[in-house]
């Protein structure tokens, strides 16, 4: 009887109570629960080791920002230096290019001078060939010139049989005057004087083309000038004495 009572009383209690859980949902909700905790456990596990894979990803993130900076600077240097280099570099092409210019402008005058002093020396030898042909000429003539007849001697007077007399003195006739030897000399210095060259007046087509002289030779006779003598062209210009030993004979130091 009274297990009756309290099983109505339970059933009471039940239906009375509709929002009361049975056992097996208690045991259901608590396994969901355990299963719950233990997925919080491996996700606060899991969060854990994210966390260090964040720090130790900010961590070569730094580093990584470091190098970056690092090479960054060393870009900066390095177009620096190239930037540099650039402007060496067109400096240097420029004055390349001037000095092109200078030497072609400079190649271009050396060509014109040598087309006058060419023209010169082809008018001189034009000159020297026509005096050399009329002197010829002038010598031709004067073999091709007939001789002077000289007069026969008369017959001899009739009274070649007197005793000759004694002849009277003859007026002391004058010869013609001929050159002396000194005139001679000094004609022909006169003429190999002015067949010298002058240094202090002298081209330099007459140093080169006349004398043999180099270029550089030249422009140290020019350069140094003027000279009171010979020996200057070693002291003064700086010429070798074995260059002034060849053209001594050729030369002269006029005022």
């Amino acid at each position: 009887m009274k297990e009756q009572i309290v099983r109505g009383l339970v059933v009471l209690v039940l239906v009375g109570l509709p929002g009361c859980v049975s056992h097996g949902a208690y045991e259901q909700t608590r396994k969901d629960l355990q299963s719950a905790k233990s997925d919080l456990d491996r996700l606060r596990g899991q969060n854990e080791a994210l966390n260090k894979q964040v720090i130790g990803l900010k961590e070569s993130n730094a580093k990584l920002k470091e190098e970056l900076d690092k090479a960054n600077a060393q870009l900066a240097s390095l177009k620096e230096e190239a930037g540099k280099e650039r402007q060496a570099a067109d400096n240097k092409a420029k004055d390349l290019d001037r000095q092109v210019k200078e030497l072609t402008k400079a190649k271009k005058d050396l060509a014109q001078e040598l087309e006058v002093q060419k023209q010169r020396y082809e008018d001189s030898l034009k000159t020297i060939k026509r005096q050399a042909k009329e002197l010829k000429e002038r010598e031709k003539s004067a073999l091709i010139e007939p001789p002077t007849p000289q007069p026969k001697p008369g017959p001899p007077p009739a009274d070649t049989m007197r005793p000759p007399e004694a002849p009277s003195p003859a007026p002391s006739a004058v010869p013609p005057s001929l050159p002396t030897t000194s005139d001679s000399s000094s004609n022909q210095e006169g003429r190999e004087q002015a067949n010298l060259v002058d240094i202090n007046k002298a081209t330099h087509a007459d140093l080169t083309l006349t004398l043999g002289l180099g270029k550089e030779d030249s422009d140290k006779l020019v350069k140094s000038r003027p000279y009171k003598t010979i020996e200057e062209l070693i002291t003064k210009a700086g010429i070798a004495k074995v260059t002034v030993d060849k053209i001594r004979e050729k030369v002269t130091a006029g005022p």
